[in-house]
């Protein structure tokens, strides 16, 4: 957003009254602890599955990411992940499997479905985990991709005393690969598995790839498998431990520092994920964004965040904040303040009360981080990543608005994003949520008429920030701030949309305004038209005030903190009246 200052804004320290604060305590109800990466899963039971292809049981389990393996290929083309859930109930194990794959190779290599693309689950039910060599009560399951579609009664398996399983698996085809949901009896002829709490059992699970033809592609769960070799020998699988779900274990939300000090485990792959264009929420609800910019670290705007916490989430319903930060002081035209400088009271103050917290970088406005800025920007979140890697309800946008207006530059566009992921992924080992902002200086629209867009980063160039360098990175959420380029009615905005949701890509509308330097209420208009049924977030611009986007009237700046009553306000503009519509729709 360009920022544009009024003489009202030195009017913001008079309103900064402290408001009080009510911090109620969040807990997330988790079925089974988490286990160790590598070695062991807590299956949970029992728990209730319909083997249906839907994914809809799967509420309050752990999921597991695997991108490491014995086969990981250079080209970003060949490249896979899959991430993993399970349960059990009286009669079977249950398996959810999600996996990235870009080109699905099936059905090329008669009766080696290893050669393919296929997932490959091991059990070893015999009791004596260290057993090197396969014996009765030990199991290989290959479920290929093949399978995408076919209904459960034609369902190809393959493997290793496959047979004598009598497993049963659902594939589905989805916008980012495939998944599964695949049932294991207890009871077979070579097994009698009872579950009881802290029984553990041994347990394999793999994925084979190929890109092009043959297989050149073997991730691996196991972290004792280095070289392939758990389908000869089973003592380098790792173990499931059932865990009885009639005793949840509750993971309570507190503060980074806290969180730190108390060296609690992480929650990666438990938090907010993106799945098929969508967000869905820790309890698995799909989470669709209203929320508002706020003033944040080094910002030109003193008003101070944390005492707004009451109005922005009771009053107005939000259920996000994007906090805008400048890294650098004194190099931009207006005054700075450091009254947003404490981030963990920010985070502490808005995700105790379940609302998403979004730290942006705001320096390079229509153009990118290069050079020792670039590295500054990296060791920004790389540092925020560490802090608040075990709260999911901190997200990272990496940069506001970038690139000029009169072309993509897609290498710099590629390259400053896939190194802050990476740093963020790598080095902070954080699985938060990382926004991505279209090229344009965030409009991501080359053309400023109604006609579809076709020069765009996103559209162009996404699959090249989700593949960098070679790797394959999962909750990536694409974002367009949508101005005076977005000016041109609802048809260029809803087939940018479709389109980009066509790529499998998630999306969220990171500003929206009534003006800039240009009046773009059409945007705003269209904004709502296409995203509400769309089920795409929207992030109003902004909360404070000091510029022309005002949400009340006949106020002292327009802010969205001057609202007159709680109930049935009568001071809203007609854009800020829009905006608590939306908010307070079911």
């Amino acid at each position: 957003m360009k920022l544009r200052i009024t003489i009202l804004s030195l009017l913001a320290f008079l309103f900064t009254g402290v408001l009080s604060v009510i911090q109620p305590t969040m807990a997330q109800d988790w079925l089974a602890p988490e286990g160790t990466p590598g070695e062991t899963y807590y299956v949970a039971y029992p728990v209730n599955i319909a083997l249906d292809g839907k994914f809809t049981d799967w509420v309050n389990v752990h999921q597991v990411t695997v991108t490491s393996g014995p086969l990981v290929p250079v080209s970003a083309t060949a490249h896979s992940t899959f991430t993993y859930a399970a349960v059990a109930d009286e009669n079977n194990l249950y398996f959810w499997i999600d996996v990235v794959d870009a080109n699905i190779i099936a059905g090329q290599h008669d009766i080696n479905y290893w050669n393919e693309d296929s997932v490959e689950l091991y059990i070893n039910a015999t009791g004596d985990l260290g057993l090197t060599e396969f014996a009765s009560g030990v199991a290989q399951v290959n479920i290929p991709a093949v399978n995408i579609g076919k209904p459960m009664n034609q369902t190809i398996l393959y493997g290793k005393d496959w047979e004598s399983v009598g497993a049963q698996a659902v594939v589905v085809k989805t916008n980012m690969g495939y998944a599964m949901e695949v049932s294991i009896p207890l009871r077979t002829s070579i097994w009698e598995i009872t579950p009881a709490p802290d029984q553990a059992i041994g347990f394999q699970i793999q994925l084979n790839g190929a890109s092009q033809q043959d297989r050149d592609l073997k991730l691996s769960w196991s972290k004792a498998d280095v070289s392939d070799q758990s389908y000869l020998d089973p003592s380098v699988f790792g173990q499931i431990i059932f865990y009885p779900a009639a005793a949840p274990v509750v993971v309570e939300s507190v503060s980074p520092t806290a969180a730190a000090e108390a060296q609690s485990s992480s929650t990666n792959g438990a938090g907010f994920t993106v799945r098929d264009s969508k967000i869905y929420a820790p309890d698995g609800s799909e989470f669709i964004a209203k929320g508002t910019n706020v003033n944040g670290f080094n910002w030109v705007w003193p008003r101070r965040t944390v005492d707004d916490v009451d109005l922005i989430v009771d009053c107005w319903a939000f259920n996000l904040v994007r906090v805008n930060s400048f890294l650098f002081m004194g190099q931009t035209q207006y005054p700075q303040y450091t009254t947003n400088n404490d981030l963990d009271a920010i985070v502490r103050t808005y995700t105790e009360r379940g609302i998403v917290v979004v730290f942006e970088a705001h320096d390079r406005i229509g153009s990118y981080y290069q050079g020792d800025d670039l590295k500054t920007l990296v060791a920004w979140f790389t540092d925020l990543a560490r802090r608040y890697r075990d709260n999911p309800y901190v997200w990272f946008d990496v940069m506001n608005e970038p690139g000029g207006r009169k072309s993509i530059d897609s290498e710099q566009w590629v390259n400053m994003h896939g190194q802050v992921i990476q740093a963020i992924r790598d080095d902070a080992q954080a699985n938060n949520i990382i926004i991505v902002e279209g090229a344009y200086g965030g409009q991501d629209a080359g053309n400023n008429d109604a006609s579809p867009v076709t020069d765009s980063a996103i559209l162009n160039f996404g699959k090249n920030v989700m593949h960098y360098g070679g790797r394959t990175f999962e909750n990536i959420v694409f974002s367009i701030h949508t101005y005076d380029l977005w000016n041109h009615g609802d048809a260029k905005m809803g087939d940018f949309f479709d389109r980009v949701a066509a790529q499998g890509f998630a999306m969220v509308v990171g500003e929206y305004g009534i003006q800039t330097d240009r009046d773009t209420q059409a945007a705003a208009d269209s904004t709502f038209n296409t995203t509400i049924p769309r089920g795409i977030g929207r992030i109003v611009w902004q909360w404070d005030g000091s510029d022309g986007n005002d949400l009340t009237t006949n106020t002292t700046i327009g802010g969205g903190w001057e609202i007159d009553n709680c109930n049935s306000p009568t001071n809203l503009s007609e854009f800020g009246q829009k905006i608590w519509d939306d908010n307070h729709s079911p």
